[in-house]
């Protein structure tokens, strides 16, 4: 694709704030929506996507909970949520420290090493194995976790000192980069998000689904 759409954009800002609840969720309750959590970290290993959607595995079920966040963080009405200021912070964040990554020489490159021994390992393991994670958390600390902005996360101390819940949110803050760096090649900016809050939000709407009731129904659908 040559030409990106608001929807792209509105997509990819998506991520990064679904990548950014699940941080929070994680750190101060220890549990996180498994869907968006696997739709996370899948994003990590997309290569070659024929579209934006494509990244998040083609199915806007997948990223109903970022959906949900962007809404209520950027402040739509009919938002559930109420905002929330640690996701912002980890959302904003993640943005700037994308623009950094980018910037450190070799960075990228080495980071794209790390997540190929997870690929190998994923095949081996099973897709959200421990073993698997801990690589992508091991290709966060390596090459992200002395950039600032240093993304201090705050939570429940008994969450936080889990190796696993430990890796879990690094692996989730290199997806938001993932997906941080997909918002910038898509034309997303800085200024953007406070000149385009109403268009964003249009195409979060546009996005937004509600679970059917019928259990019989598919939720997985293609849009």
């Amino acid at each position: 694709m040559s030409t990106y759409t608001d929807q792209d954009r509105t997509l990819a800002l998506i991520g990064i704030y679904q990548a950014s609840k699940l941080v929070f969720d994680i750190a101060t309750t220890g549990k996180l929506d498994e869907t968006a959590y696997h739709t996370c970290i899948n994003s990590l290993f997309s290569e070659n996507p024929s579209n934006t959607l494509d990244v998040y595995g083609d199915d806007v079920m997948n990223i109903q909970l970022g959906v949900r966040t962007l809404l209520s963080q950027m402040g739509s009405s009919d938002a559930e949520d109420m905002r929330n200021l640690e996701i912002t912070r980890y959302a904003l964040s993640v943005i700037l420290l994308e623009r950094n990554l980018v910037k450190e020489d070799g960075a990228l490159d080495k980071v794209a090493r790390t997540l190929e021994t997870a690929k190998t390992q994923r095949a081996h393991f099973g897709d959200f194995h421990e073993n698997v994670i801990a690589s992508i958390s091991r290709a966060y600390t390596e090459n992200l976790s002395h950039l600032n902005p240093r993304i201090m996360v705050k939570g429940q101390h008994g969450h936080l000192q889990n190796p696993q819940n430990a890796n879990k949110i690094r692996a989730l803050l290199l997806a938001g980069i993932r997906s941080a760096l997909l918002w910038r090649q898509v034309g997303g900016s800085r200024w953007g998000l406070i000149w385009s809050r109403k268009k964003y939000l249009r195409s979060a709407q546009a996005l937004n689904r509600t679970t059917p009731r019928d259990p019989t129904e598919s939720l997985f659908r293609k849009h």
